[in-house]
């Protein structure tokens, strides 16, 4: 069953305040799953994940992520922020870790989705680098980094979507200072081609998330105030 306008609102309050217990009575009035509520958006595409991964509620992010999808987990607001990007730009480790643990099984599970959603991201990316790049230069070294980006982008992890600004979460947590976060999420990285090798595969180039996170110094999100 879907939810009225004041539920989904309730529903968005609860993941703010990081309220199990609310979302829960919230869910039994509608008689909808959490699956439902996690569909939820506010006016700037925010879900439910966004609210309580911003505000590190983990508690409410372990209750909500056995429900979520894959789609769910990469879900962009309208600055193209994700849940992990907002809890990687608050420095909520316990958080972050929980988000990239759920996203990598999510792809392994729905490996189609997966494919889906890297190809949409990919093309989206290529779109937004391309607008970007400097008209000046000579049209072979115009092909030639778009060539050399689009084959780094096919190496990042399916969680190191970049925002508007251009930015993976690593890059914002750098950014405000959260050393802690990009460590874990380079291990993470690490963790994934340890995988790559002991399958057989190429090791392929280190990522460029470095590289992101010191270029462009605009920031593409901000602190959550639940008060």
């Amino acid at each position: 069953m879907s939810l009225t306008d004041t539920q989904r609102d309730d529903v968005l309050w609860a993941a703010r305040a990081g309220d199990v217990e609310a979302l829960t009575e919230t869910l039994a009035e509608a008689k909808a799953t959490l699956e439902t509520a996690l569909e939820s958006r506010n006016d700037s595409n925010n879900t439910p994940l966004h609210f309580s991964a911003a505000n590190g509620h983990i508690e409410f992010v372990r209750h909500v992520l056995p429900s979520a999808n894959l789609r769910i987990l990469l879900s962009q607001n309208d600055s193209g922020n994700t849940p992990l990007h907002w809890a990687a730009f608050n420095g909520h480790e316990e958080v972050v870790e929980a988000l990239v643990s759920a996203i990598e099984a999510a792809e392994k599970a729905d490996a189609k989705l997966a494919t889906e959603l890297r190809a949409a991201e990919d093309a989206k990316e290529a779109e937004r680098h391309s607008a970007a790049a400097d008209k000046s230069l000579p049209a072979e070294e115009i092909a030639a980094e778009a060539a050399r980006h689009a084959e780094q982008q096919r190496e990042r992890a399916i969680w190191d979507v970049r925002n508007n600004a251009g930015h993976g979460p690593m890059s914002e947590a750098q950014m405000s200072d959260n050393e802690k976060i990009v460590q874990l999420l380079l291990g993470r990285l690490a963790q994934g081609d340890d995988a790559l090798v002991a399958g057989g595969a190429p090791v392929p180039p280190s990522s460029d998330a470095a590289g992101d996170a010191a270029g462009d110094a605009t920031n593409g999100v901000s602190r959550l105030d639940i008060s």
